[in-house]
């Protein structure tokens, strides 16, 4: 999730006013999505080892196995696991729409500015081409196990696709853009939102953006590739 949030950082970025701090909204929601993350392993972790589970099964951990481990946990008291159970998945609904609502954006910008198309048909064109993947990929753990793509289901291809190769390569791609391709005082302008914010951290955050991160997401491509 936290790359997630960083997508809804940057999505939402583009229509802040002049006047917003984005050093200061960029440190909130690193914060507060961290902090969420941390809560979210101290209930779902602990519950899960308590049943004999193993944490990193994927989308059958959410939808088939917790559920079982909610109805354990309250064996005694029915009523309270089904409250609990209602509670997590309408509080994972919430999560699953801030972000979809920040993803959902990024292609319903480009049809609108790129290809001139009316908001609420580029809208609409995402949303149904979207919403024509997610039901594949989820039949595709569900009724039709058989719809895989290089021996994986549709759902587990998509999303080590998404994490292990898109995310990284749009993070390197960004790097590149900012540090090397954008003007220098275009960048120091955004950083100190036109001079009304201190720049004394711009060389540190360039250096960061044009050598440190693109180091470190090569080695994550490279650990998610088995080579190192």
């Amino acid at each position: 999730m936290p790359s997630l949030g960083t997508a809804c950082l940057c999505t939402y970025a583009s229509y802040f006013s002049k006047d917003t701090n984005l050093l200061q909204s960029a440190g909130q929601i690193a914060l507060v999505d961290t902090l969420i993350a941390i809560l979210a392993g101290l209930m779902i972790f602990p519950a899960a080892f308590s049943v004999g589970v193993n944490p990193d099964s994927g989308p059958s951990l959410i939808f088939i196995t917790l559920p079982n481990v909610f109805m354990q946990a309250f064996a005694s008291m029915p009523v309270v696991g089904y409250v609990v159970s209602i509670m997590f998945y309408a509080l994972l609904v919430f999560a699953a729409l801030t972000s979809t609502i920040s993803m959902h954006e990024i292609g319903t910008a480009f049809f609108t500015e790129k290809l001139s198309l009316p908001r609420r048909k580029s809208a609409w064109v995402v949303t149904i081409v979207a919403g024509i993947i997610s039901v594949f990929c989820a039949l595709s753990v569900g009724a039709y196990t058989d719809i895989q793509l290089l021996g994986k289901s549709l759902m587990d291809f998509c999303d080590g696709l998404t994490a292990n190769f898109l995310l990284p390569t749009g993070a390197m791609l960004t790097c590149l853009l900012v540090g090397w391709y954008v003007p220098k005082q275009t960048v120091f302008d955004e950083f100190t939102s036109e001079g009304r914010l201190k720049g004394s951290l711009f060389d540190i955050y360039l250096f960061a953006v044009r050598f440190v991160c693109p180091i470190c997401i090569t080695l994550i491509f490279l650990h998610q590739l088995g080579i190192v």
